[in-house]
């Protein structure tokens, strides 16, 4: 098994093609001492004395040469191997795979992910939508590299930063008695039919949670996954929800009440990667433009 270092190789050809280890020290960005560690190492590793040394000057011995041979060689493979992945990485863009959840990639990822590929044309993107749940569940198994989620649970593995907080409201049909209303308490809604998201769901969370909390049931719960279908539902007059503001777009309002909520509720969304991939540099890429000001004011 080939145990010699080729690194060491490399430095010893430098040495003897630059006639100096001081020189062979400026080419390979090293100190003289590093260079000097590298054929002593390379000299015990062969249990051969590989240059005679005379008055700061040095002269290659027959084992020295047998060695300089074959260490010329390695240097220029070496060179054309990095040559090689060179051509390879212009031709192969990296990818980063993406997760987030039903709304944000509908409303807030396209905004996103327009202004990131402007500024980095060379990464290529690919986006996966779930629960909250679901996708920190796919950034632990490593399916994507980054997800924008609500309320991430703390973790060991995890990094996340905080992106911005979302306020939670009401939304009714245009003639459901509590539309006329200002704003409404949570015990107003719990007589109504209430649509929430599944299971995984930060929304579904924070909302069941704040009822358990004030001892209220609703009087009746529909589950479903679709947010789109929840307001189509609501619209229709067949029940109420409690959603992100952000998702209802203007021009649902024609068709639909958004009213605040006297007990206010947010969700508090964020960045989340590994921890061990934190110095990736297409997720530090990503992050940083996350953390860019113009980007920020998106969200205000």
């Amino acid at each position: 098994m080939f145990s010699y270092s080729v690194n060491s190789l490399i430095v010893f050809y430098e040495v003897v093609k630059a006639g100096s280890f001081s020189r062979a020290a400026n080419v390979l960005f090293m100190t003289q001492p590093g260079v000097s560690n590298h054929v002593a190492q390379l000299e015990a590793q062969t249990r051969s004395r590989l240059l005679k040394r005379e008055k700061g000057k040095f002269q290659l011995t027959k084992e020295g040469r047998i060695i300089y041979k074959y260490a010329e060689k390695i240097e220029k493979m070496t060179r054309e191997l990095e040559n090689a992945i060179r051509n390879i990485q212009k031709d192969v863009k990296p990818l980063l795979k993406i997760g987030t959840t039903p709304v944000y990639s509908r409303i807030v990822m396209p905004y996103i992910l327009g202004s990131f590929q402007k500024a980095n044309p060379n990464i290529m993107i690919k986006l996966d939508v779930g629960s909250s749940d679901d996708m920190v569940k796919t950034v632990v198994s490593m399916q994507n590299d980054v997800v924008i989620i609500a309320n991430p649970k703390t973790s060991k593995k995890l990094y996340a930063f905080p992106l911005v907080k979302e306020e939670l409201v009401l939304i009714t049909s245009n003639g459901h008695p509590l539309s006329k209303k200002e704003s409404v308490s949570l015990k107003e809604i719990g007589d109504y039919p209430l649509i929430i998201r599944e299971e995984g769901s930060s929304t579904r969370k924070v909302v069941l949670s704040a009822f358990e909390l004030m001892h209220i049931t609703p009087s009746a719960l529909f589950e479903v996954k679709s947010t789109e279908f929840i307001k189509e539902w609501v619209s229709q007059g067949k029940g109420i929800s409690v959603l992100v503001k952000r998702a209802v777009l203007d021009e649902e309002r024609k068709s639909l009440k958004v009213i605040p909520l006297k007990e206010p509720l947010s969700l508090d969304v964020s960045v989340v990667f590994l921890k061990s991939k934190k110095y990736d540099a297409s997720i530090q890429k990503f992050a940083d433009h996350m953390r860019e000001n113009k980007l920020r004011s998106f969200f205000q």
